[in-house]
């Protein structure tokens, strides 16, 4: 990969945040809300305007990376009304909108997300087709203590033989561990193809009770088959639902004990795992940022604090409640949420970094 396919990758992931940001300020517009500002590129102080319409600002932040938007009203009230008072209709402010307003503004980002998702999974099937099986698996991620690895296999050598088994690319890598738990305990060969030539490398299957080769496979070399319009729509309807579902399933399965966290990456293998579909070639590159368009989209409507989700579920409240819950109580649950999802992320990253090197 090259350094411009890190460098589309980076910019690709900016647009979809901004994009997602986007939502949030039409859905708030349009509910007759008044957003103060819109950083359509980067995070904290401005340090550009690039100029104000319907009495926005619109302006570039100091920190090069995503994008946001300012809604007044949306911050807890030094001198909170009586219970009871009724709210001016004519207000401004988030605070003062009912109930569905307020939601469909939080809303509004995730919903952006799903749309962009659509619509470039429909612009990928339409134009350039549907991919059809894999014609191989390769090695997406080592985990921790690969026998794999450790055997000499690298990421992206594609899996062509364990022992006597030939590996099946139509199964996506399914047949991978069990292959591998077949030799429990013993030495066997292992055929990659790297460069288009084959190596056979020989891996130590571990006796223990552990993932056998600990890695992650993905299927590579997909041929595209040219579809039908409404065959493209619909596929392009049911791609981020299929995304969504199994992007929950990984997390059953992180929070059951089943799968190591570790499987999950943070922005550093966001881009590394866009600027690898970039350097594969246009259709793959637009799949790969309609997925990230959908992961976006779910990661911010889980009912977490500082997410979307998170202040849609005190919204819920409200309406279950006939009461909001205190300003203050919620602004305070986000902002340790937003410290802890930072925390979360610096963690993460440093993983990334620490799986690069």
């Amino acid at each position: 990969m090259s350094a411009l396919d890190y460098a589309t990758a980076a910019l690709a992931l900016c647009v979809v945040i901004m994009l997602h940001e986007g939502g949030h300020y039409l859905t708030a517009v349009w509910s007759g809300m008044k957003v103060d500002r819109f950083s359509v590129f980067g995070i904290g102080p401005a340090i550009l305007k690039l100029g104000t319409w319907r009495g926005t600002e619109f302006v570039i932040g100091a920190v090069p990376f995503g994008a946001y938007v300012l809604i007044r009203g949306m911050e807890a009230e030094e001198d909170p009304p009586p219970a009871g008072t009724a709210a001016d209709p004519n207000s401004f402010n988030f605070r003062d909108k009912p109930i569905a307003k307020r939601a469909l503004t939080i809303a509004g980002g995730p919903i952006a997300n799903y749309i962009v998702a659509f619509v470039t999974f429909f612009a990928v099937f339409s134009i350039f087709g549907v991919k059809g099986p894999p014609q191989a698996v390769a090695i997406a991620t080592f985990g921790e203590d690969s026998p794999a690895q450790a055997a000499g296999a690298e990421v992206g050598d594609e899996l062509v033989r364990i022992a006597d088994l030939e590996i099946d690319p139509a199964l996506g890598g399914d047949d991978v561990s069990p292959a591998a738990i077949a030799h429990r305990g013993e030495t066997v060969a292992m055929v990659v193809r790297r460069g288009g030539k084959e190596i056979e490398l020989q891996l130590d299957v571990p006796k223990a009770e552990v993932p056998p080769l600990s890695v992650r496979m993905a299927g590579v070399r997909f041929e595209r088959a040219d579809v039908p319009f409404a065959t493209a729509i619909g596929a392009a309807f049911t791609q981020p639902v299929e995304v969504s579902k199994m992007q929950l399933q990984g997390l059953k399965s992180i929070f059951k004990g089943e799968v190591s966290a570790d499987r999950f990456g943070g922005p550093v293998e966001i881009v590394r795992t866009v600027a690898g579909a970039a350097a594969v070639g246009l259709p793959d590159f637009l799949e790969m940022v309609a997925v990230i368009s959908t992961l976006l989209g779910l990661f911010n409507l889980l009912p977490l604090p500082a997410l979307d989700g998170g202040r849609l579920t005190f919204l819920a409240y409200e309406a279950i409640a006939k009461r909001r819950a205190s300003p203050r109580i919620e602004e305070a649950v986000h902002g340790y949420g937003m410290l802890l999802l930072l925390s979360l992320i610096l963690l993460v990253t440093i993983g990334d970094i620490q799986r690069l090197l």
